[in-house]
């Protein structure tokens, strides 16, 4: 689909370009744009010369060291992210411990009634215990 619409664009443009260069023949004169197509002409000569220059110095050994240079630095970047987000992660879903140490927290009346069973049958088995002996 999107090949589609930049096919029917180009061939749009296309289509004006060829209208008005017919125009511009018939009529004997420079439409508009022509300034502004030299005036880019010369700025896109300059790119490609400044290009062309610095692609001259590139050599095997260069280039592999940008490329490793990249990848270096694209590595501590996925790292520091990875850390920024696990940090973040932790703090989000560890669980808080609850403190049974606290005197003034209120707990449910079951599990205080539960701690007093325990205390109590503690107690008993000591009894048993030093009875038996």
């Amino acid at each position: 689909m999107i090949t589609f619409v930049i096919f029917i664009i180009s061939l749009a443009l296309l289509v004006l370009l060829f209208t008005m260069k017919g125009l511009e023949i018939y009529h004997g004169r420079k439409i508009f744009l022509e300034d502004l197509f030299l005036k880019c002409d010369d700025r896109i000569y300059k790119t490609s010369l400044k290009i062309r220059y610095w692609w001259s110095h590139i050599n095997f050994k260069n280039l592999r060291l940008i490329f490793s240079w990249i990848i270096v630095n694209m590595r501590k970047l996925i790292v520091s992210v990875k850390r920024r987000f696990d940090h973040k992660q932790s703090h989000f879903f560890v669980k808080r411990e609850y403190d049974l140490s606290k005197k003034n927290s209120s707990t449910s009346f079951f599990l205080k009634d539960v701690s007093e069973y325990k205390k109590s049958l503690r107690g008993e088995i000591k009894k048993n215990m030093s009875s038996e002996f």
